[in-house]
């Protein structure tokens, strides 16, 4: 009974002996071929009987063809489209190869025994880390996808026959870029078949800033200033005419500010503007949209009784006869512009409108003062004057000598200052300066004949004689007093002739400065 029981555990362990022997040396022989045993995957790739080197390769060629899918998110009917690779799709091989590889070559007979016994019955597979680069993934969305947001529409309002005219806001509708992007790596880690991926965009309500309840608001003259142009010829006329087409039923919501340039120009036929009056090198020219600095003196001081914040300013060369000094400004050329934000809370509209030959500005709005016992106006402070230059004589030989003709008038310089002043209760309680002007003097322009005309052969009719000789000095005199008229009047701005502007030759770079 005692050699029974020697005899099984002996041949038991001759079995075992036997069968890692020859295992052993088949494990040898497949060292000795440096290759990774059947039955080995990474990620879908069977990496079966390959090297190291061969595997890697074969990894890679799947990832390859991985990042040549397309990645398609569609907003309504759009479609923005990537491939996987433009949006960072890659992997990290970590220790997989030598995982793959090790496996069956490690720890004692039985324990490699028992691997490659198991993945002859059931294949082993080792996973790859796949990435996406975050930020081209959200900056693919954000641009492509999101660009066929649906913006919302403010609502806005118009004056039409002296009533307001509503239009309703519109809701639009955008890409949520955090939760599309979610949506894109939820699919390609979790639940991807390999295949093109094409998915919705998370959408969500973008609501306009401004609705009509805001601009019902709107309710109040803030602000209303008018200017004349009774004298003007038909061509400025209509430039102001037009001037105040081109900018009236402005809305313009808190913190926007308003560009006269953006609103006026071109200053082209197709854009509505006639020839009239300008002055280049001190010479009358006929300009394109002459007039147009009217329109933008006149919405400047509907502005300063609104109280809202200027942003750019800028006054004439030369002193104007539509309002005082240093309540004008003017527009030429990209370097001289009126600028204005509507610093409240709620949006503003602008009307503008010409009727008998009068140009006028209301800025209608939300009225948030005290307008029953607070009052402002505006003061013009004269610092200096400049007297105008010596006349300047242009000589016409194609004109007889008794010619004698005022091209333009002299103009006095000045100096000013514009303040604002705050009464409470008739009760003066600041005082604020608005701006700092300066205005140039210019000389008088004549021009005088020096062609000698012969003298006819005398007549015995000296009554004749004294009547030629007193007319001509009655003409002279004429033409002295309207000239000393016209030199007096410049040191009145309000009875300055509308044309006179000096111009500096080296602005016609940059465009006539309207009158």
């Amino acid at each position: 009974m005692s050699k029974k029981r020697l005899i099984i555990p002996a041949v038991f362990l001759l079995s075992i002996f036997l069968v890692l022997h020859g295992n052993a040396s088949y494990a040898s022989a497949e060292e000795k071929d440096n290759k990774i045993y059947t039955g080995v995957f990474i990620d879908e790739v069977n990496v079966s009987g390959m090297t190291k080197e061969e595997a890697a390769i074969a990894v890679d060629n799947l990832v390859q063809s991985l990042q040549q899918k397309n990645l398609v998110i569609t907003v309504g009917k759009n479609e923005a489209k990537t491939t996987l690779k433009e949006v960072g799709y890659t992997y990290d091989l970590d220790d997989s190869i030598e995982q793959a590889f090790a496996l069956g070559r490690s720890g004692n007979l039985i324990k490699r025994y028992k691997e490659i016994k198991d993945i002859e019955q059931e294949p082993k597979v080792f996973s790859l880390n796949y990435h996406l680069d975050d930020t081209k993934l959200e900056e693919f969305v954000a641009k492509e996808a999101a660009a066929f947001n649906v913006k919302p529409v403010n609502a806005t309002v118009a004056r039409k026959n002296n009533q307001f005219v509503y239009t309703d806001h519109k809701v639009g509708s955008k890409v949520n870029v955090d939760k599309t992007v979610e949506l894109v790596k939820n699919i390609v880690f979790d639940n991807w078949n390999r295949m093109d991926i094409t998915l919705k965009a998370d959408m969500e309500e973008d609501m306009p800033k401004y609705t009509r309840k805001d601009v019902e608001k709107i309710n109040k003259i803030l602000g209303s200033y008018s200017t004349q142009y009774a004298s003007s010829a038909e061509g400025r006329a209509a430039n102001l005419a037009n001037g105040a087409r081109l900018i009236n039923n402005t809305v313009i919501y808190p913190e926007e500010v308003f560009s006269s340039y953006k609103y006026l120009t071109p200053f082209t036929p197709e854009n509505g503007y006639y020839s009239a009056g300008a002055y280049s090198q001190g010479k009358v020219i006929d300009s394109i949209g002459g007039g147009a600095c009217q329109v933008t003196t006149t919405l400047y001081n509907a502005v300063l009784y609104s109280e809202l914040q200027v942003v750019e300013r800028a006054p004439h060369s030369m002193t104007i006869s539509y309002t005082d000094l240093s309540r004008d400004a003017a527009i030429a050329g990209t370097y001289k512009d009126f600028k204005f934000m509507n610093s409240l809370n709620t949006p503003i509209l602008i009307e503008a409108y010409t009727q008998g030959r009068k140009i006028t500005f209301n800025i209608w709005g939300e009225e948030t003062r005290d307008t029953k016992n607070r009052k402002i106006k505006f003061e013009t402070v004269v610092l200096g004057e400049t007297p105008p230059p010596a006349d300047v004589i242009t000589k016409d030989p194609t004109k007889p000598v008794t010619y004698r003709r005022v091209t333009q008038s002299a103009h006095t310089g000045y100096r000013a200052e514009l303040y604002k002043v705050v009464y409470e209760n008739g009760v003066e309680v600041s005082r604020t300066l608005i701006n700092k002007s300066s205005y140039m003097a210019a000389p008088r322009y004549i021009t005088i004949g020096t062609k000698v005309v012969e003298e006819a052969p005398k007549e015995d009719n000296s009554s004749k004689n004294d009547k030629n000789k007193d007319k001509k000095k009655q003409t002279e005199e004429q033409t002295d007093n309207q000239a000393d008229k016209e030199s007096k009047n410049r040191a009145n701005p309000e009875k300055q002739l509308q044309a006179d502007v000096f111009w500096d030759p080296d602005w016609d770079k940059e465009g006539y400065e309207d009158e």
